[in-house]
């Protein structure tokens, strides 16, 4: 049979289990949206900015882009793809933060027991 202190420190050990579970469920969440956010912007952009893009005339510039080799629908894509890179080292970033606060909460259930 189990002392009262016994169970009052089993059911503290069950409560941080149960709390590190829903911490790391929660951080799963965080990294799945925020790559879906990401890829969505990634993808309307591609789809809309070389429109965009293609818009700008020499002569609507004053012949400001009339020796450039980024013009029209070039320079969108360009843009895009500096875009997805942003985002990519934003969520790398996430990421690594995300494993970083995984782990040291993995070493602090190794000091607790």
């Amino acid at each position: 049979m189990r002392t009262t202190a016994e169970r009052l420190a089993a059911a503290k050990q069950r409560a941080r289990e149960l709390e590190r579970q829903r911490q790391r469920r929660r951080a799963r969440g965080l990294l799945c949206a925020g790559t879906a956010a990401c890829f969505v912007v990634i993808v309307s952009l591609a789809l809309v900015m070389p429109g965009i893009t293609e818009g700008f005339s020499d002569t609507a510039l004053g012949g400001g882009m009339a020796a450039s080799i980024f013009s029209g629908r070039s320079l969108g894509y360009l843009v895009v793809g500096l875009l997805a890179f942003a985002l990519g080292v934003c969520v790398t970033v996430l990421c690594v933060r995300l494993r970083g606060h995984e782990e040291d909460s993995a070493d602090e259930e190794r000091y607790d027991d």
